[in-house]
């Protein structure tokens, strides 16, 4: 009976400690993700280009930005074969997770 008690008491603390680390991992998640929202709110970061990368697709989850502009690579969000690759164009992404906000092109 008493060891049956012990093995509670260690299963117990065992799922407490596992709340703990997925509550930690929830949290930072939470909190990376929120730095983003005055970026986007405020307009994001600017940068401007006159070549849009091309996305190489390599399989269903398997894919590469083809370009120089270290800038551009780290872009998330976006279907660069969407848009003509030459040309001025004007992109507004967040800070943090580079997500693109807006791409516009200039005449």
């Amino acid at each position: 009976m008493l060891k049956n008690k012990r093995k509670h008491d260690y299963m117990e603390k065992e799922t407490f400690v596992v709340f703990i680390i997925i509550f930690c991992v929830i949290l930072f998640f939470l909190i990376y993700m929120s730095t983003d929202i005055p970026s986007a709110l405020s307009g994001g970061q600017d940068l401007y280009v006159n070549e849009l990368p091309t996305r190489i697709v390599l399989g269903p989850h398997v894919s590469y930005v083809d370009t120089d502009n270290k800038e551009l690579k780290h872009l998330n969000g976006c279907d660069w074969n969407a848009y003509e690759k030459y040309g001025n164009y004007h992109i507004r992404y967040t800070k943090h997770t580079k997500f693109v906000l807006d791409i516009e092109k200039l005449d």
